[in-house]
């Protein structure tokens, strides 16, 4: 997975993290369609469908609030996080999603572009159990647009993240 030639390796915090540390990773553009349902945007399923890639692959990062703390939860772009899950995953009793300034505020990125890699803040990092069955997966670089494609072990390593059952089917 070589980077793409004509961006800099450290175009963002994320893609500088995994630079310094010999991180092997592939880096994908795409033409990100911001008019799309901005209401309530699904950033991994658009990324996932103009990258060409299967939906399951693709990990979306969102911040939440766990008993008062910032955690980072990572599912496929085709589920959504369950709150329950989450919170016994960190040994906490109650989860929510955090407001949108505080997620920007703790990643350092704007949502759609939350990127496990490169955080502003430490965060405990949880991903899905699905990310097992992918032997390469891809997540946010930091900004709209730009994918990451990684072995998903140095995903795990990368973010110190525990490994759990996360994930329930969108809508429910």
């Amino acid at each position: 997975m070589a980077n793409t030639p004509h961006h800099s390796a450290a175009a963002t915090p994320a893609l500088g993290f995994l630079t310094e540390r010999g991180i092997p990773h592939g880096v994908h553009t795409f033409d990100h369609e911001s008019s799309s349902r901005r209401d309530h945007p699904d950033y991994a399923m658009e990324a996932a469908r103009l990258l060409g890639v299967p939906a399951e692959a693709v990990f979306k990062s969102l911040v939440w609030s766990v008993d008062a703390r910032a955690v980072l939860a990572l599912v496929p772009a085709t589920t959504t996080v369950s709150a329950k899950r989450l919170a016994r995953a960190v040994g906490g009793k109650k989860a929510h999603l955090a407001d949108i300034a505080s997620a920007e505020r703790v990643s350092g990125s704007v949502t759609g572009a939350i990127s496990p890699l490169g955080l502003r803040q430490e965060l405990p990092v949880v991903i899905d159990e699905e990310v097992l069955l992918h032997s390469v997966v891809y997540v946010s670089a930091g900004r709209r647009g730009l994918e990451i494609s990684l072995d998903h072990q140095d995903l795990i390593a990368a973010t110190g993240a525990r490994v759990a059952a996360l994930s329930a089917p969108t809508g429910n």
